[in-house]
């Protein structure tokens, strides 16, 4: 059928193959296609079993080594972004820069054809982690939520969402003589990737109809939006509602996966995450983060293995435990600090002490 097509394209724009260059790979094929002969029109063409297109390779089996290469892709920006790290000023601005608007972009091009699942997704999102304590110089233990809150990052699943959704509208609204519209209506029922995009419109609340067409045995889903909206939408109508969803979808996991964490209680008071102008990459900026979501290394975190093996303060004479708590408010050590702070707090609001 593919072939055909192709035949019939090359004879619109008189082009014609040579056996030498063109080549055939077969997608979901059986025991009976490795000894078969192809053809496009009288030429017969040989057959192989990975293909390069636009930077994503595919296979016979899918796109597993497209999807290996993304994520070799994202720990080569992770290492690069280490060695950036170390001769900059403001490590902060420059890492979350340069991940955001360069790497990410070179790194999700063209997963929206491909049909990523959660374990997949998972191993970017890891790597996401890593340049965010890199950037927030955070340590091992830090909360992804505090890392995400604080940068104003989206996570790869929520890309993703927006990116095949997107995508699917597009292929909607392709003539029926585009032959990626052709491929996906031929192979709709058994489609993975229609699976998944099913998904997605689930997550985001989107609703669904079925329209069958006279003559064809398999129905055509159409995306629609809430209130039964959406059918007369364009394409950048329907990106705009689709980025609008995935935001709130987004915020609203991103809020709830921070309840029942001890450590997020002050954070969590956070509205939504944005990138903070107070971090300046200094040792000081990464001391305020680990305050702000309880990461720092005080001694109820840390008395497995630190030298003296308590988790009581050693810094006063108190008698309790070393918390975040105790050390920012409470400990007599920092007494001074703590009152040269609030006077600086008073000068800045114009209030006497």
């Amino acid at each position: 059928m593919m072939l055909k097509i192709v035949y019939g394209y090359s004879r619109d724009f008189k082009v014609k193959f040579g056996g030498d260059k063109s080549k055939v790979m077969v997608i979901n094929g059986d025991e009976t296609d490795r000894d078969r002969e192809w053809n496009i029109g009288e030429v017969k063409i040989g057959r192989t079993e990975e293909y390069k297109y636009l930077g994503c390779m595919l296979s016979e089996d899918g796109c597993a080594r497209a999807k290996g290469e993304k994520v070799v892709k994202a720990m080569q920006w992770w290492g690069r972004l280490s060695s950036v790290a170390k001769y900059r000023a403001n490590k902060y601005e420059r890492v979350r820069g340069i991940w955001k608007y360069v790497a990410v972009p070179s790194i999700i091009f063209g997963m929206n054809v491909m049909a990523w699942n959660g374990g997949d997704l998972e191993k970017l999102e890891v790597l996401q982690n890593r340049v965010g304590r890199l950037a927030l110089g955070a340590p091992i233990w830090t909360a992804a939520e505090a890392l995400r809150g604080d940068l104003g990052w989206s996570l790869f699943s929520e890309r993703m969402v927006k990116a095949v959704l997107n995508y699917k509208v597009r292929i909607e609204r392709m003539e029926n003589k585009r032959w990626v519209k052709r491929i996906f209506e031929w192979n709709l029922s058994e489609s993975l990737w229609e699976k998944i995009c099913r998904g997605h419109a689930r997550k985001l609340k989107i609703q669904k109809t079925v329209c069958v067409r006279i003559g064809r045995t398999i129905d055509d889903l159409l995306l629609r939006g809430h209130g039964g909206k959406g059918m007369e939408w364009d394409c950048n109508k329907w990106k705009k509602e689709i980025e609008k969803l995935t935001k709130e979808y987004g915020l609203n996991k991103w809020k709830h996966s921070m309840n029942g964490k001890t450590t997020l209680t002050w954070y969590a008071s956070k509205n939504v995450p944005r990138s903070e102008m107070f971090y300046d990459g200094s040792f000081g900026s990464q001391l305020l983060f680990a305050v702000r979501c309880k990461a720092l290394s005080v001694n109820r975190r840390t008395w497995r293995w630190n030298e003296g093996n308590t988790r009581l303060c050693l810094q006063c004479n108190r008698g309790v435990e070393e918390t975040v708590e105790h050390l920012v408010l409470e400990c007599s050590k920092y007494e001074q600090e703590r009152e040269s702070l609030m006077d600086v707090v008073h000068e800045q609001c114009g209030e006497n002490k």
